[in-house]
């Protein structure tokens, strides 16, 4: 018979997975009767031996991420590794985390190792259906959840996000200064709040030449879809491209180039993110730079309660401001006055 799991131990006393991590790691926020009850269920389905206490671990914060096809997912792990590393915490991972039920299943192994609180980013908090149930078991419990990019109501976790408007209108203050007034944008799923506030913001800019017309294209954060998305865009008259990745970025900069198309002569690409192959590509890509320094030192803290594990998590609400980082991919439109007197 395998290991009891934290499941059996919580349908048998009648609480959450949260709960019963707390009570065997020896974690404060847990009533004496049911840390009682949790130990004994614990060993009479055979977790703990006979009268063994909990064992106490050592710090650690649990991270989930959905892959690292793409680099900025890489980086925030590098980042929130370093800022743990500083507070004297260990770092577990999970990724290709593209279900809930198997981001639940990391939340559940998370939380047998010990974790002191959960990161996660872009997980499904970012979706417009409610958020799951075990978000919900986790703050009951006490456990810090830190959810990064996407902010929703009714959640007592810290959230953490860059500022897609402020970062969609720099993208497209920067291309009208150019000369151009045909903007398309690329993005991924339309039901996430990050890409529906990226929405939001290009539609308050005016990017559309007629009422009515939305230039934008809904494909997939990747490079196959940002391919997708210069044939599309550029077939609907667009000179410039705002990108949601700078990985998509990397994709439209190889349609355009199938297309025949100059990059930024016929064609100006912003991207998102500046990933470190960002400077690399060619030409070297325009793009909104995270500030994900800050942004994971401000998560760890969050997940390991500001040093104090005796505290309840509280809802707060961090919103960096990110920086455009002007490259070689962005240039006058075609034929206005701009590239008239670059030529």
């Amino acid at each position: 018979m395998g290991r009891t799991r934290l499941l059996d131990i919580a349908r048998q006393v009648g609480v959450s997975e949260a709960t019963v991590s707390r009570v065997l790691n020896d974690r404060n926020g847990v009533s004496e009767k049911t840390r009682s009850a949790v130990l004994e269920a614990a060993r009479r389905l055979g977790r703990l031996a006979p009268q063994m206490p909990a064992l106490s671990v050592g710090r650690s914060v649990g991270v989930v991420v959905p892959d690292l096809e793409n680099p900025i997912f890489a980086q925030w792990l590098e980042r929130i590794e370093a800022h743990a590393f500083e507070a004297d915490a260990t770092v577990q991972v999970a990724m290709r985390v593209r279900t809930r039920d198997r981001e639940r299943a990391a939340v559940d192994r998370f939380l047998q190792a010990g974790a002191s609180g959960i990161i996660m980013v872009s997980g499904f908090h970012a979706y417009a259906q409610d958020p799951p149930q075990h978000y919900r078991d986790l703050i009951a419990a006490g456990v810090p959840l830190v959810l990064v990019n996407g902010v929703r109501e009714g959640l007592d976790a810290a959230f953490i996000s860059t500022d897609d408007s402020d970062a969609i209108d720099a993208a497209v203050r920067h291309l009208r200064e150019l000369g151009h007034r045909r903007i398309g944008l690329a993005v991924g799923d339309e039901h996430t709040w990050p890409v529906r506030a990226k929405i939001a913001a290009f539609e308050r800019s005016g990017s559309a030449e007629r009422a009515g017309d939305r230039p934008i294209a809904f494909t997939d954060f990747s490079r196959a879809g940002g391919y997708e998305a210069a044939g599309e865009l550029v077939r609907r008259g667009a000179t410039a491209i705002v990108c949601g990745s700078d990985v998509m970025a990397t994709g439209v900069l190889e349609g355009a180039r199938a297309a025949g198309l100059r990059v930024p002569g016929d064609l100006s690409v912003v991207g998102y993110d500046d990933i470190p192959q960002a400077s690399m590509t060619t030409p070297p890509l325009t793009t909104i730079r995270q500030d994900l320094d800050a942004m994971a030192r401000a998560a760890v803290r969050a997940a390991l309660g500001g040093g104090d594990r005796s505290r309840r998590p509280v809802r707060t609400e961090l919103v960096v401001r990110p920086q455009l980082v002007v490259r070689g991919s962005t240039g006058a439109a075609p034929g206005s006055r701009a590239d008239t007197m670059a030529r």
